[in-house]
């Protein structure tokens, strides 16, 4: 009959009891197993309940419970189900949230504690004063925490930086605490402004530390985890001002230029890899360091100082990629300084080949004079920037003598080329200004000379461009062309005084840079040789010309 339902629980108050805490559990698995003895039809609830404790139902059908059991109604067996699965629910929520209440503090009693252990001996902290060194060692926390995997790692920090020198502070043990701290995260897309190279981060300039030239250190404390067989290397700073030696660990791995005199000399930065001393598996705590020295004198960028592009580490495999991307930008930046004065050369060797054709006077010999001598300026950088034989006083000294030699030898080309010969004293005037300008350049800072320069500079390209515009006047073959490479000859011998004017000096074509001035040679090569090869054509036509009249004038 529905409804009248009687469980067969038996009722001996001999049988073995439960503890406590598993009796009221007990009492509703049992009640729940006489429902579906009398084959009630429960509600859902009570449908996903009973698969649940089917376990213990099983258990419980041969146990006899010491607490007399009433048959129960469905209603009466669904609503203890629910309110039990209710009262659960409750207990697991509390749960919950005493657990999401505790956590945190454990968390920021840990955090506390790592503080207050990282802030022992000397930093600074009020608590920290009150422990003596000799009760707690110092311990210093790692700012960055890296796990060597397939791909390398850049170590953008925080860093510790800190003007002056003292080769103590290469030391793991060294306390920098005090020390500012220096983020070299670079920017999304960051490149420098001359190749184009990536990861590129403002110098101490930028960093509140104004026109300061000399040492600085740099400091990270990091904490890597080592795969077994595992082979770790670190990437040097590609890109430092200007000079930097690098420790792991207080031992020097190496670096860019030499400190063996009492001032560093220069040389470029370019991408080194350093292999580290093998390491067994596991987490392991280093100290890298690097000591930067920038030379005062120079003309600066407002973000000049020390390190640009951080060092990465990582697997060897890695880092290695790493390094062959970063020569590759450095070759790419540069390649045009060697495309460029080949073309100069082979110019050179036109000019002196066709000299009695192409005008008379100098313009040949003064000519390759000028290919010659911008040839090997723009050859310069590539020697500085990609060879370690090349110091910066050499480099800067072609820097400096080379202009001024090319730009007279220009102006005189140009002369000849508009046989404007009879007006002696502009030679006089421009043989006076580069003498002026070599010597000045030799002797005085980058800001003076930048100062009193235009005082003979700006009349030399107002020399260049009238030359150009009586040129211009002329009924000469190809004046339009002329003056087109006149025009370019200006643009690239007066690139200071155009970025004064506001024009933009470099663009980055497919990532990489491309200078203002680089554009004008190329425009320089291809006019030259197309002016060089008409004017020898030309003159070769004529020849033949006036060699067919004599023949016909001749007696047969």
């Amino acid at each position: 009959m529905r409804g009248a339902c009687h469980p067969s629980a038996p009722d001996d108050p001999s049988v073995t009891r439960f503890p406590p805490l598993v009796t009221p559990f007990a009492r509703v698995v049992t009640r729940q197993v006489a429902l579906s003895g009398c084959g009630v039809q429960a509600s859902a609830a009570v449908r996903e309940a009973r698969g649940a404790v089917q376990a213990v139902a099983a258990r419980a059908r041969t146990i006899q419970w010491p607490v007399p059991l009433v048959p129960l109604s469905p209603g009466e067996a669904e609503f203890i189900v629910r309110r039990f699965l209710e009262g659960l629910l409750l207990r697991a929520i509390l749960l919950i949230a005493v657990a999401g209440w505790a956590m945190p503090s454990a968390r920021a009693e840990l955090a506390g504690q790592d503080a207050a252990a990282c802030a022992v001996a000397g930093h600074g902290s009020a608590g920290a004063a009150a422990v003596s060194a000799a009760d707690q060692p110092a311990v210093a926390c790692p700012a960055m925490r890296i796990r060597i995997g397939r791909t390398s790692h850049l170590l953008t920090g925080p860093w510790r930086f800190h003007l002056g020198d003292d080769v103590g502070w290469a030391a793991p043990g060294f306390d920098d605490a005090r020390w500012e701290p220096a983020d070299l995260t670079p920017a999304p897309g960051a490149h420098d402004s001359d190749v184009g190279l990536t990861n590129y981060v403002p110098g101490w300039r930028a960093r509140g530390h104004g026109a300061y030239s000399g040492y600085a250190w740099y400091r990270l404390r990091i904490a890597v985890d080592v795969p077994a067989g595992t082979s770790v290397a670190l990437l040097a700073p590609a890109y430092v001002e200007d000079a930097y030696q690098l420790f792991w660990n207080g031992t020097l791995l190496g670096g860019s230029g030499d400190f063996s005199g009492k001032v560093p000399v220069i040389y470029s930065t370019r991408p080194q890899v350093f292999r580290l001393p093998p390491m067994p598996a596991g987490v392991h705590d280093a100290v890298i360091a690097v000591r930067v020295w920038m030379r005062a004198g120079l003309s600066r960028d407002p973000d000049a100082g020390g390190i640009h592009i951080p060092p990465s580490l990582g697997a060897s495999d890695a880092v290695d990629a790493q390094y062959r991307s970063q020569w590759r930008q450095t070759i790419e930046g540069y390649v045009l300084e060697v495309v460029e004065p080949f073309g100069f050369v082979l110019l050179a060797m036109l000019a002196w080949r066709f000299r009695k054709a192409l005008a008379p006077g100098g313009f040949a010999p003064w000519l390759c004079a000028a290919l010659l001598l911008t040839a090997a300026y723009r050859l310069n950088q590539a020697t500085y920037y990609w060879t370690p034989y090349e110091s910066l006083p050499v480099y800067l000294a072609l820097y400096s003598v080379l202009p001024p030699l090319g730009l007279a030898a220009w102006l005189m080309a140009w002369r000849h080329w508009y046989r404007l010969e009879r007006w002696r004293w502009l030679s006089c005037a421009i043989g006076i200004a580069t003498v002026l300008g070599a010597v000045l350049v030799l002797t005085l800072r980058d800001a003076t000379y930048a100062m009193v320069s235009p005082l003979w500079r700006v009349p030399l390209a107002v020399v260049l461009l009238a030359t150009a515009v009586l040129g211009l006047r002329r009924r000469q073959p190809d004046r339009l062309l002329a003056f087109a490479v006149v025009l370019s000859v200006a643009v690239s011998q007066f690139p200071a005084e155009l970025s004064a004017l506001g024009v933009p000096g470099i663009w980055f074509p497919f990532g990489v840079g491309v200078s203002r001035t680089q554009y004008a040679y190329a425009a320089i090569i291809a006019g030259l040789a197309v002016l060089l090869v008409r004017r020898v054509r030309g003159v070769a036509a004529k020849r033949d010309v006036a060699g067919g009249a004599s023949e016909r004038g001749s007696p047969g």
